[in-house]
C-alpha cells in the first residue's frame, strides 16, 4: 500500500509535514509520496487536473490525500473516492476529486464521518490533518471505505468548470486550465479537438489574449522555435499548451488561468 499527497500547502512547510506526521502515527509502515504541494493557493481546477494527472500514475491499492480546500469548515462534504483498480482519493467534495472520477471510472464513494477515522478535535481550517490524512491512512491499514460513512451518490460529486473549447476554420479558443512553474500554459484542449479548426503542424500562429496578439509556431517541441520563440505543442499529458523557448509564455502572452486564449492560424 502507498499514501500519496497533493495539496497547495507549498513545498517544505509544516502542513506538509503534519498530514506526513499523521498519517506516519497511524501506518508507519506504509509508504509516502509527495505528489505535489505546489498546486496555486486555492486553485481548485488545476488541483482536480493535477489530481487526475497524478492518481493515474499511482500504483493499484494506493490512496492519496488531496487537499485545494478554500472552503475548508464550510459545510462542503469530505469524501473518499475509490476508483478502478482500487485506487482511493481522500479530500475536499469541492470539485477537487470530479474529474478523476469521470475520467479514472469511480466505483463508489463515502462521506468521512466517522470520529474512530479522525483526529480529535478537528480544527476548523486544517482539515487535511485532522479528517484526510487520518481517514487516508487508516485505509491504507486496512480499514474497509464502507467504515468511514455512508455512501455518496457518484452523480453528486463535485466537478470542476473546465468549459469545452470552440474550434472553427483555423482557429481554436480554449481555456487557460493552469500554468506550471516555467511559465507554460496548460490549455483545456486535445490536439485532436485544435486539429478540428484545421491548424497542422507546422502552421505559423498568433497566440491571442485579451492583450496582446503574439506569433508562434505549432511545433512538436521546444527545439521547433528559436530561443524565445513561442510554441504552440501538446504537453506530457495530452493538452495543447503554449510555451516559450526559454522563457514563461504566461507572460509573453500576457493571460493567464482561467483566462481564455485562442490560437489562430497566421494570414
Amino acid at each position: 500500500m502507498t499514501l500519496g499527497f497533493l495539496t497547495d500547502y507549498g513545498p517544505q512547510t509544516e502542513h506538509v509535514g503534519a498530514l506526513h506526521a499523521v498519517a506516519a502515527a497511524i501506518a508507519p509502515d506504509v509508504g509516502r509520496i509527495d505528489l505535489a504541494h505546489d498546486v496555486p493557493a486555492g486553485d481548485i481546477r488545476w488541483g482536480a487536473v493535477l489530481v487526475e494527472r497524478l492518481v493515474r500514475l499511482m500504483p493499484r491499492d494506493s490512496v492519496t490525500v488531496a487537499v485545494v480546500d478554500p472552503g475548508v469548515g464550510t459545510a462542503r462534504r469530505a469524501v473518499a473516492l475509490e476508483t478502478e483498480w482500487g485506487k482511493v482519493i481522500v479530500g475536499p467534495d469541492n470539485g477537487l476529486l470530479g474529474l478523476a472520477a469521470d475520467r479514472l471510472s469511480a466505483v463508489r464513494a463515502v462521506e468521512v464521518t466517522s470520529e474512530d477515522h479522525m483526529r480529535r478535535p478537528v480544527s476548523a481550517t486544517f482539515h487535511g490533518r485532522d479528517i484526510f490524512a487520518p481517514a487516508a491512512a487508516h485505509l491504507a491499514m486496512g480499514v474497509p471505505l464502507d467504515a468511514l460513512g455512508p455512501t455518496v451518490d457518484l452523480a453528486s460529486i463535485e466537478r470542476p468548470h473546465l468549459p469545452e473549447p470552440n474550434a472553427f476554420d483555423g482557429q481554436m479558443d480554449a481555456l487557460v486550465a493552469g500554468v506550471d512553474r516555467f511559465g507554460n500554459l496548460a490549455l483545456w484542449a486535445t490536439w485532436e479537438q485544435l486539429m478540428a479548426s484545421g491548424l497542422v503542424a507546422g502552421d505559423r500562429i498568433w497566440a491571442i489574449s485579451t492583450a496582446t496578439r503574439t506569433r508562434g509556431t505549432l511545433g512538436r517541441t521546444f527545439a521547433d522555435v528559436p530561443r524565445g520563440g513561442l510554441l504552440a505543442y501538446v504537453d506530457s499529458h495530452g493538452l495543447v499548451s503554449l510555451a516559450v523557448n526559454g522563457d514563461s509564455a504566461e507572460e509573453r502572452v500576457q493571460a493567464t488561468a482561467g483566462e481564455v486564449v485562442a490560437i489562430a492560424r497566421q494570414s
